[in-house]
């Protein structure tokens, strides 16, 4: 088994001679895992993971923020804003999902595994937990092998050559592989046996969203309707917004040598991709495969599709008026002031230790702050189940967005409201989420409301 301390994830001292072979076997890992079928079709998420690999090995890694990642992986301005563009914290997400399934599907042998811990974009080269301490002696042989040979098998000395080392790894591998297998399919076994009968929470809400007597309509946000707002100054109500009256404003100016009339705004129809990413994960869940699910246009949707089926609406009420419809039973309003482009939740009955407003910030040590509100209530004229997913801002709807995704944070609160492994109540939850100097952003619970069904 390899040592703990073979692959060491911080950075070398100066004069050092022994990591080098440490960098090399973090460079041979980085290599098999970018030219591996996982990475193949990937060549943004690849490109990533070689940027921030790269760094960390040549002991740069104080460098890997959102913001350099943006401007030297995705070709964004210097000048660009990591809490508008989300770009980075979207690709991470996906690069961290891919990096378990190349090294849970297509090497899952592999002694040692990448990962991206959250909260940050420096990679982490570590021994995989379920590897064995010690390799599995040859049949019917007596000798012995301790901790330090398995080592150096697998690791090589510094006259053994890259070959040696690959040879060493392949018998590791072919003498565990039998054991391996059989472990591994009774806890499959159990894995399955366990979690029919005991959902988790978020199970629970997603079941209850997505069930086979009922479709479900995604409906992401409309980015054309805000660059009109934008424009404008000025927000779209929802009945203007259906029968698109506001297209009828004369006023809109000029954007450089292009005119942006009603015809243009009416022609064309924008989302961002942090939507689509979260569509794509709604869709992708178990549950999501017992239901009729379809994604479509706010601009065309209609007041009836959202009494015959289950809704969930993405951003806030300056991207998707269609979440005005449910504002009169939620305690935490989310709204946008188009003149001072400033992004706010109204709390409408402060609970003790509760501020009346939320805005949007930036304080003087450059932390960002946004909100998100997640909520799960009946539909309109209580048909259905509707779940909204609100934001002050784009960073506001993601860590709305995160909040059920993330097993810890979201059974804490599961358990504070009530649920239970099938059944979850009708709730609101107020989410702040901060970042620092272009950091990944950090996400708190601010408050909660139960909702009357």
């Amino acid at each position: 088994m390899i040592d703990s301390n073979s692959i060491p994830n911080q950075e070398p001292s100066p004069g050092v001679e022994a990591p080098l072979r440490m960098v090399d076997e973090r460079m041979e890992l980085l290599q098999q895992v970018l030219s591996s079928r996982t990475f193949a079709k990937s060549v943004r998420l690849a490109r990533f993971l070689e940027f921030i690999c790269l760094r960390t090995i040549e002991g740069n890694s104080r460098e890997l923020n959102e913001q350099q990642i943006g401007i030297h992986v995705f070709a964004r301005s210097p000048a660009y804003s990591a809490s508008d563009d989300s770009i980075v914290r979207t690709q991470a997400r996906l690069l961290r999902q891919r990096l378990e399934e190349y090294f849970e599907h297509e090497c899952p042998t592999c002694p040692v595994v990448i990962s991206i811990p959250k909260g940050g974009y420096v990679p982490i080269f570590e021994p995989r937990n379920n590897a064995p301490k010690a390799p599995v002696p040859a049949p019917g042989s007596s000798t012995k092998t301790d901790e330090s040979q398995v080592s150096s098998s697998v690791l090589g000395s510094r006259e053994q050559t890259p070959a040696d080392r690959k040879h060493g790894r392949r018998w590791i591998y072919g003498a565990t592989a039998a054991g391996g297998t059989a472990v591994l399919l009774g806890l499959l076994a159990f894995y399955f046996w366990f979690g029919s009968r005991n959902q988790g929470p978020s199970e629970a809400l997603w079941s209850s969203i997505f069930n086979s007597g009922r479709s479900v309509v995604i409906v992401p946000s409309d980015d054309a309707l805000v660059l009109f707002e934008e424009l404008t100054q000025a927000a779209v109500p929802l009945d203007e917004y259906l029968s698109g009256s506001y297209l009828e404003k004369s006023n809109l100016p000029h954007a450089g040598t292009t005119t942006l009339t009603s015809d243009w705004f009416a022609a064309h129809q924008y989302t961002s991709s942090a939507d689509l990413n979260l569509a794509m994960r709604l869709s992708r869940l178990p549950e999501a495969g017992k239901a009729k699910v379809e994604a479509r246009n706010a601009r065309v949707l209609r007041i009836d599709d959202l009494k015959s089926n289950n809704v969930i609406l993405i951003g806030g009420i300056g991207a998707n008026p269609w979440v005005g419809l449910f504002s009169d039973r939620l305690n935490f309003d989310v709204n946008y002031d188009w003149k001072s482009s400033e992004g706010y939740v109204l709390n409408k009955h402060p609970a003790k230790g509760e501020a009346p407003i939320y805005r949007d910030a930036i304080s003087a040590d450059g932390t960002r702050r946004s909100y998100g509100v997640l909520a799960f209530l009946p539909g309109i004229e209580d048909n259905g189940q509707a779940l909204l997913f609100e934001g002050t801002g784009m960073a506001g709807t993601e860590a709305a967005a995160d909040f059920p995704f993330n097993p810890i944070s979201f059974r804490s609160f599961a358990q504070q409201i009530g649920a239970t492994s099938g059944k979850t109540p009708y709730f609101e939850a107020l989410i702040e989420t901060t970042s620092i100097a272009g950091n990944a952003p950090e996400a708190r619970l601010v408050g909660y409301r139960l909702i009357k069904p």
